[in-house]
């Protein structure tokens, strides 16, 4: 009977070393939960809240600022009209701290395995596309009747800084960037992982004979939590 020599028995141990790590490294390739598609960016708990100082700058010959606080609140799960699942955001506002919160609206989000979708004032747009890449571009009007705007990713997997909260990890979705003379339609959302949208920023004014018309918003995240 053939009994293996100190060589052999070290050659033995070596190859199955190999496969060992030959089979961690495919096991890894092949499983698909080690790819971070983005979904954290948009987490969509129920009691899941954002508070945000809000000032609303409107321009008509003159600025007026008007400043309160909003929170909004994911409240339930339900089946949307196109048989998925979906969630239901109740906006709640003050204008100061110590007043009571005063329902406003209600809206819908959902995240799918492609996108994640807001439902605002009946209309419904594309807040972000999945996989969140660098540079990535997307129409946010694709299922309305706005026209078509690119949204565009920056800044990912990037720390921010908002004044008021600090964030480790977020990506920017630029939503509108018109700048001229006449017309100015900008917008930008900044999303912070596990968190949702901490930053929002839109503003539309069109300037003729040298006065300006239009609005400004400005929503920046002060609190978030579970209720």
């Amino acid at each position: 009977m053939h009994h293996p020599n100190a060589i052999e028995q070290v050659n033995r141990i070596i190859l199955l070393a190999l496969c060992s790590v030959f089979f961690a490294v495919s096991c890894k390739k092949e499983d698909p939960s080690v790819i971070d598609l983005g979904y954290d960016y948009f987490p969509n708990k129920v009691g899941s809240y954002i508070i945000y100082a809000v000032d609303s700058t409107s321009f008509n010959g003159e600025e007026s600022v008007f400043s309160y606080e909003m929170k909004e609140v994911i409240t339930e799960e339900f089946v949307d009209a196109t048989g998925e699942p979906a969630v239901r955001m109740e906006c709640y506002l003050r204008h100061y701290t110590a007043q009571p919160w005063i329902l406003r609206s209600v809206c819908v989000q959902k995240r799918g395995s492609t996108n994640a979708e807001r439902v605002i004032d009946n209309q419904r747009v594309i807040s972000m596309e999945f996989p969140i890449q660098e540079g990535g571009t997307w129409n946010g009007n694709a299922y309305n009747n706005q026209g078509a705007v690119t949204f565009k990713y920056l800044r990912v997997a990037q720390p921010v800084d908002i004044g008021i909260q600090e964030f480790s990890n977020s990506v920017t979705v630029q939503q509108e960037n018109i700048n001229n003379l006449v017309e100015q339609r900008l917008g930008r959302e900044i999303f912070a992982k596990n968190v949702g949208s901490v930053y929002r920023y839109q503003k539309q004014t069109n300037t003729q004979s040298g006065v300006t018309s239009g609005y400004e918003l400005e929503y920046v995240a002060i609190s978030y939590g579970m209720e």
